[in-house]
């Protein structure tokens, strides 16, 4: 099989509206990624500890969606599984067009990165500035440039645990919407 794309951030921070260049290397005679042919599907990128728990509650509803990640073997076991992939990292714009960003209907960003997810983001917005996007991150900081850069939803770990241990505690959810920062 190919090597993964490597993507690399070439040049300063992006700004809200401004898509980062990015110095994709491959072998030459590989090309893009093949397109898909799904439309009203879900892309999901990256498939570790949280994207593998999305595409399987993806999978169980029968959702169209397909995976772009850049591990071999995680690739193999999708593609063993049945699951649609596009090998590489997403923030190459080739590697992200092969899923077809146009027809998708939701972008779900499960990578920890916020700077290439916000580049994603960015690339999303610039396709179908309909596209529902959902990301994920670790700091308010990081969900504040997330949010900045057009996502829909940005979820922080950390507040959803602490949501959790109160719905337990309490017995109901603790809060509808976003804790205020006070």
């Amino acid at each position: 099989t190919a090597p993964p794309v490597e993507a690399k951030p070439v040049g300063p921070a992006t700004e809200p509206g401004q898509v980062a260049s990015v110095a994709a290397t491959t072998k030459a005679e590989d090309g893009p990624p093949p397109r898909t042919t799904l439309t009203d599907h879900a892309i999901l990128i990256g498939y570790g500890r949280v994207g593998s728990l999305v595409g399987a509650s993806l999978k169980e509803a029968a959702l169209p969606f397909l995976v772009v990640e850049d591990a071999d073997k995680t690739l193999a076991r999708l593609k063993a599984d049945g699951i649609e992939t596009v090998s590489g990292n997403a923030a190459n714009a080739e590697v992200f067009a092969a899923a077809n960003p146009e027809g998708a209907k939701r972008l779900i960003l499960a990578i920890p990165n916020a700077f290439e997810a916000g580049q994603i983001v960015l690339r999303a917005r610039a396709a179908n500035p309909g596209i529902n996007v959902i990301a994920r991150a670790h700091s308010d900081a990081e969900v504040e440039h997330l949010k900045g850069l057009g996502a829909d939803t940005v979820i922080m770990g950390e507040r959803e645990i602490a949501r959790g241990i109160v719905e337990e505690v309490l017995g109901h959810k603790p809060w509808a919407a976003e804790p205020s920062a006070a």
